[in-house]
């Protein structure tokens, strides 16, 4: 992949976006699929939010499920946080159907809570907990959070938002290793504000911008290379096998980091088989695709796309996208409330190509590591 400044049309995308789940109540910020088509929803407890289940499962005729129930599902204030989704962050399904929760353990994107972040494995199917990865002061200091997971072979890779860095942990051995801790490649840059419909957003009441660390990660599909970005971009890479190399060093493993795509102010993305990133542009409301060539498209645009975040492609090729509106919220909005309920779940069929661009399958990593 290589370095493209190119700007695309939004008016250019053909492809429309339909309904594939709505949250009555409560923010959307993540979606997965299994196999046989079960879904799952974050909704995070953000302000305002805080009587939220943290993850349902959709029903056939649409109703909300707490998943997987009982004490996970109905955190409050002051209620232990070992075995209890705090604040969800990312879900995702790989290829051995299971689902993975990232509880960033900080309610209200305020204070993250003492031995509230971990990684959840859950059977998508009884919600029987399969893995709880928790992590100590020398993984997470203070300031940490985590922010959303790969998986390539017995390693999970996860971002941490907070401080900005990459944090590998090897399911086998049970080692892990934090990398690049506020690397200025894995900081926000400062050069432009981050906007939704040409103005700006993620400013606090007191007209402070918010910042975050190192947010987005993909895997490419032959394992060697590792994207990262914040949500201003560039989009990043650095060989996999370097950044999980013990030996290496911190100043090592930055000197082989590779600028490969400017992106706009975007919430989240994915990647294909084919090695296609997709790019969910809270700018412009709409679904970019960058090609391992660096040549981009735009896939969809759709004015429901507020706040879009964490693209998700499924086995039958359809990629799901999350509105949620969290530009829109006051924390990010100046203060401002101006979100509409029911948050929405938008979804489409991929198209074997967009503008030169042929589109491929789900990656769908399995562990090597048994749970």
């Amino acid at each position: 992949m290589t370095n493209d400044d190119r700007q695309q049309d939004p008016s250019s995308g053909a492809n429309t976006l339909d309904i594939a789940a709505r949250s009555p109540e409560f923010l959307c910020n993540a979606v997965a699929l299994t196999t046989d088509g079960a879904m799952f929803l974050g909704l995070p407890r953000w302000t305002g939010m805080r009587d939220t289940p943290s993850v349902v499962r959709v029903d056939g005729d649409g109703a909300l499920r707490p998943f997987p129930g009982g004490a996970w599902n109905d955190w409050a204030f002051g209620k232990p946080v070992d075995d209890a989704i705090v604040q969800v962050s990312a879900l995702h399904v790989f290829g051995d159907d299971t689902l993975w929760v990232v509880d960033q353990g900080a309610p209200d994107g305020k204070a993250t809570l003492p031995g509230a972040q971990k990684v959840l494995q859950f059977d998508a199917h009884s919600g029987a907990l399969l893995r709880a990865l928790r992590f100590g002061a020398d993984v997470l200091p203070e300031g940490a959070r985590l922010n959303d997971l790969r998986i390539q072979g017995s390693r999970v890779i996860l971002t941490d938002a907070g401080l900005g860095a990459l944090v590998v942990h090897d399911l086998a051995t049970g080692h892990t290793l934090r990398r690049l801790e506020a690397h200025p490649l894995l900081l926000q840059s400062e050069v432009q504000p981050l906007r939704g419909s040409g103005r700006r957003v993620l400013v606090d009441a007191d007209g402070g911008r918010l910042r975050l660390g190192c947010t987005f990660l993909e895997i490419s599909p032959d394992g060697e290379w590792l994207y990262f970005s914040t949500p201003t971009g560039p989009f990043r890479r650095v060989p996999t096998a370097l950044l999980c190399d013990a030996s290496v060093d911190d100043d090592a493993v930055a000197a082989a980091i590779e600028d490969v795509a400017t992106v706009p102010s975007f919430y989240g993305s994915a990647m294909d088989s084919r090695g296609n990133l997709y790019l969910a542009n809270a700018e412009q409301r709409c679904i970019e695709v960058v090609a391992p060539t660096g040549r981009r498209a735009v896939l969809a645009v759709d004015e429901r796309l507020v706040g879009p975040v964490a693209p998700f492609i499924t086995r039958e090729r359809r990629l799901l996208v999350p509105a949620t509106q969290g530009e829109l919220l006051p924390e990010c909005d100046g203060g401002h409330n101006g979100i509409e309920r029911p948050f929405l779940v938008l979804s489409m069929a991929l198209p074997e190509s967009v503008d030169g661009i042929v589109l491929g399958d789900a990656l769908m990593p399995v562990t090597s590591a048994p749970a």
